[in-house]
């Protein structure tokens, strides 16, 4: 196509206007591709943004999330659950994002709060403190995949 345009660019080199003309044709296609092309990277860009910018009625329970989330752009909302041992571990009293973490394995009495901190008691590896009590952002472990809780 875009040979098409350099010909046609070549053909009017004579006339100044017709030049002008057929650049901004050639400028107006190109910037309707690129809007038309804007759903895509929007989609694309939402997997990796946080999970409550498309989530609503976020509920925790233990290690437990539940939430309703965006499925697609048309505003869809689907109820996904999440159990956070996939995706969140404890790392000498602190909590850590990482996949398959069993965060129960070594932390107690986690809870939910607000909509997206996890607050949990965790094992620590100072002496004395046998556990200490610890959050995270699930934001930044937690994603919405069309509707899906993930990691």
């Amino acid at each position: 196509m875009s040979s098409c345009y350099f010909f046609f660019i070549q053909q009017a080199s004579s006339n100044t206007s017709s030049t002008k003309l057929i650049f901004y044709i050639f400028i107006m296609q190109f910037f309707m591709k690129c809007l038309a092309l804007l759903p895509l990277f929007t989609m694309a860009v939402s997997g990796a943004s946080k999970f409550a910018d498309t989530c609503q009625n976020i509920e925790g329970r233990g290690t437990q999330i539940r939430a309703d989330c965006r499925e697609n752009e048309h505003g869809q909302y689907r109820t996904s659950t999440l159990d956070l041992n996939r995706c969140i571990k404890n790392n000498k009293g602190g909590l850590k994002c990482g996949k398959n973490g069993e965060l129960s394995a070594s932390c107690i009495h986690c809870s939910l709060r607000g909509h997206t901190e996890l607050e949990c008691m965790c094992r620590n590896v100072k002496e004395g403190h046998p556990y200490v009590r610890t959050n995270i952002d699930l934001n930044k472990c937690i994603s919405n995949n069309h509707g899906e809780l993930g990691c």
